[in-house]
């Protein structure tokens, strides 16, 4: 169950993964709450049976069509039968409640919503917030009602979250914030486990011949750092490709305009033209300044061959070790960011052994095979603990 369907986001990418990799080994089935026409044919044709249910897409915050929409919830529950549910991207607290009480239900937490109010663990100045869900978390918001509805509607979600029989994250970051914020509001919680995602979709290419570009491929936004890929671009004169689309597109396209070449905006890219640009990228640059909760894309550069520069923020940490398959740079700095770029660089059989070493890496850590087996391992488990307790 997902809020939509989608190619544009990480946690829409992820649930396409999982269905795939999940299909021939067990039986699926998939509600979505609205569907945005992004995700390709051959892609839709991966998924499984599927159908929508208005309202899914909800997220807590207007009262307005909540019941219609819990009813609708009800209504597919009761056709669908005996089932397992995967919960993915529903932040409703009060569609969780109702798929929590009337099914086994295990849910994806793929990112800040269940215990961060604000920007995404961002403070408004732009720092990492550090802050355990509660009362502070008031600090970031200029009008105070609107910020304690949204801190209101956490702890719903939070509360909500509790309920089910196991939580998913996808890195060791997110399992601390999401047991944090249990802790700090008194709830029980359940089980949480570590679920990474995997590349999938496209088939990394032969490396191209070194040199090339570095490649920035991200949605357009403040807090995925692309002022500060820019700068460190212009401190460095680094040929910068940025694939994307978002609110800054349009200051991409002026530096692009105004680089004389050095920049290049590409747009958004498909699965096929991502795997192209990383075979001939130098490196990734993934410069978030918000905790990236895993940071998919970097994954899919190290599958590549290409080394990753990247924040130390977040579930970075879970894939990318600093020197040996990429460099860390300090969230918001473009001049880290310029300098482990120029290192790549200037030194070709760096790059080389950095980007064999995460190919590696990911082949042996992050199997899709692996990681399938996993999951259904705890499909079993979970069912089996329910009917236990329902003899």
């Amino acid at each position: 169950m997902q809020d939509r369907l989608s190619a544009l986001g990480g946690a829409d990418r992820h649930l396409c993964c999982v269905l795939d990799g999940l299909r021939g080994k067990i039986r699926t089935g998939l509600w979505v709450g609205r569907d945005d026409g992004s995700l390709p044919p051959a892609e839709r044709a991966l998924l499984g049976p599927w159908n929508r249910v208005k309202g899914l897409d909800r997220g807590g915050l207007r009262q307005r069509g909540g019941l219609a929409a819990q009813r609708r919830l009800e209504k597919a529950l009761a056709q669908c039968g005996r089932a397992l549910l995967h919960l993915h991207n529903i932040m409703d607290p009060c569609l969780l409640r109702t798929a929590a009480a009337a099914r086994p239900a295990l849910l994806t937490v793929q990112d800040h919503r269940f215990f961060c109010p604000g920007r995404g663990k961002l403070k408004p100045d732009g720092r990492i917030c550090r802050q355990v869900l509660g009362e502070a978390c008031l600090d970031c918001f200029a009008e105070a009602d609107y910020g304690r509805r949204l801190l209101s509607l956490t702890r719903a979600r939070l509360r909500a979250a509790a309920g089910v029989s196991r939580v998913l994250v996808l890195s060791r970051y997110m399992a601390g914030e999401l047991l944090a914020a249990w802790q700090a509001e008194g709830l029980p919680a359940p089980p949480v486990e570590v679920l990474p995602p995997f590349v999938h979709g496209f088939e990394p290419l032969p490396r191209k011949a070194a040199g090339g570009y570095h490649l920035l491929a991200s949605r357009l936004v403040g807090r995925k750092g692309v002022r500060v890929a820019l700068k460190a671009a212009r401190l460095v004169n680094l040929p910068l490709w940025v694939a994307g689309d978002g609110p800054l597109r349009g200051e991409v396209e002026e530096a692009a305009l105004q680089s004389r070449g050095r920049v290049r905006y590409l747009g958004w890219a498909q699965r096929a033209g991502l795997a192209r640009l990383l075979a001939g990228a130098r490196s990734l640059w993934l410069p978030s300044l918000w905790a990236e909760p895993f940071g998919i894309i970097g994954l899919e550069a190290l599958a590549a061959g290409a080394p990753v520069v990247a924040s130390r923020v977040g579930g970075v940490g879970d894939w990318l070790i600093d020197g040996e398959n990429g460099f860390f740079a300090q969230p918001g700095l473009s001049e880290g960011l310029a300098q482990a770029a120029l290192a790549l660089e200037e030194r070709p059989a760096l790059a080389g052994r950095m980007g064999r070493a995460g190919a590696a890496m990911v082949a042996r850590r992050f199997s899709p095979r692996k990681l399938m087996e996993r999951l259904i391992i705890i499909y079993k488990e979970i069912w089996a603990g329910y009917n236990s307790g329902h003899e």
